[in-house]
Order: structure tokens, then sequence, then C-alpha cells
């Protein structure tokens, strides 16, 4: 299996090595990693759009990721990941990245619950392998029920009926919609599912408050001890 379905072993790799580091509780980028990632987008940003074309295209060789998803931010990200953490191959290099991408611009997204980890639909079934119990939530843009909803979240998550075991993760479901309701039955927003590492367990659709959200969530704790 690829480092890359297994996140837990990806994240140790990625302390170990030096990307990650852990100060007061708090897990975050090493003042090397940064400096690396403002040398790699300084190099990348004197280049014409030719040569940089060209980069990209050298860097995602032999890898399954297409050029043309690749910016140069990414790129100048990857190269620092690459860089840092050596026993990285390009397409793992690529793929954190893009994750390290997604999480800078959570922290940024007022749709998504405190907590929540975006997801792509690709990155669905080996999020919820990797965790004993997890949440995922399903949403969209302009969606008064969502907005609900993510309240809710944070609260129980404030309160401590969310333990911090448990996976969070969160989908923008307009970008997948045909994978999600082929795959997952999903096909209306918000859409709650809770899981165990097995799969699906049970769903929620639309805003049912806080107290059913809180019910599902005891039930699936009860049923697998997070």
């Amino acid at each position: 299996m690829s480092i890359r379905n297994d996140p837990e072993a990806l994240y140790d790799r990625l302390i170990e090595e030096g990307l990650f580091e852990e100060s007061s509780g708090e897990l975050g980028l090493t003042d090397e990693f940064r400096r690396r990632r403002e040398e790699s987008a300084t190099t990348l940003a004197a280049l014409d759009e030719a040569a940089l074309e060209e980069r990209v295209t050298a860097y995602v060789a032999e890898t399954d990721v297409e050029a043309d998803d690749v910016s140069a931010d990414l790129l100048a990200d990857a190269i620092a990941v690459s860089e840092t953490c050596e026993s990285l191959d390009r397409e793992t290099s690529l793929y954190v990245a893009s994750s390290l991408e997604r999480s800078e611009s959570d922290e940024r997204d007022p749709h998504l619950p405190a907590g929540f980890l975006s997801l792509s639909a690709d990155e669905i079934d080996p999020f919820v392998a990797n965790h004993p119990t997890s949440i995922v939530y399903f949403w969209r843009e302009d969606c008064p029920p969502c907005r609900a909803v993510k309240a809710d979240l944070e609260r129980l998550r404030r309160d401590g009926v969310i333990p911090s075991s448990m996976g969070l993760g969160a989908v923008f479901g307009p970008d997948y919609a045909r994978t999600l309701r082929e795959r997952y039955e999903v096909g209306a927003a918000p859409t709650i599912l809770f899981c165990s590492a097995d799969g699906i367990e049970a769903r929620i659709v639309g805003n049912p408050g806080v107290e059913s959200l809180q019910t599902e969530i005891e039930i699936l704790l009860e049923d697998h001890d997070a």
C-alpha cells in the first residue's frame, strides 16, 4: 500500500524528516521547510512561461499527475517537500504539497467546520479506513442548512461530544457530484456520514438539529469504543 493511503505513517515520516514539528501540542511547518519553500518559489518566479512549463513537465514525468493540474505554487511546494523529505517520491511530494495548499486554504474557508479537513472524493475511503470512527460532512455554498450543521458540529466539538480521536472530514459536493452520488449515495447537501474504519454506519441528510447529531455520534462511539 502506498504511504499516501496511510496518513499516520505519512505524517510520522514528515515529522521524522523535518517538514513538520510539534510545539506546545500543535503541529506546524519547520523553519527549514519554509526556507526551502521560499527559495523554490523565488526560483520559479524568475522563469518565463515556457521554462516553467518545461519544469512542471519534467517534475511530473513518471507520475500519474497531469502537468495542467500543477501550478507554479504547487510545484514550488512539491520541490521543497522533496528537498526536505528526501525519502519521498515526486508523486507523494506533489500529494503532500497539494494537501498543504488545501489545508492552508481551509484555515480561511468559512464554510468548513473548525477542525475538519477538506477531502476530495478519492480521499474519502482512505480517510475513513485510517480512523476508528469518523464524520464526513458534505456541503455546498449558499446553503442555510449547511451553515446550521456547521455551527452544530463546531458546538459538539467544542463541548467534547466529538473526541479528538475521531476523524473529521468535509467534502465540497458540487466538485464531485457524480462520484458522490454513485459511490456514496450522496446527492444533497448537507449530508453527514458517520463512519467506522469498516465503512459507513449511518447517515443524515439535511439539518437534523444538534441533538440528533449528538445521538448519532454517541451511538457510533459506543459501538466502536473510540
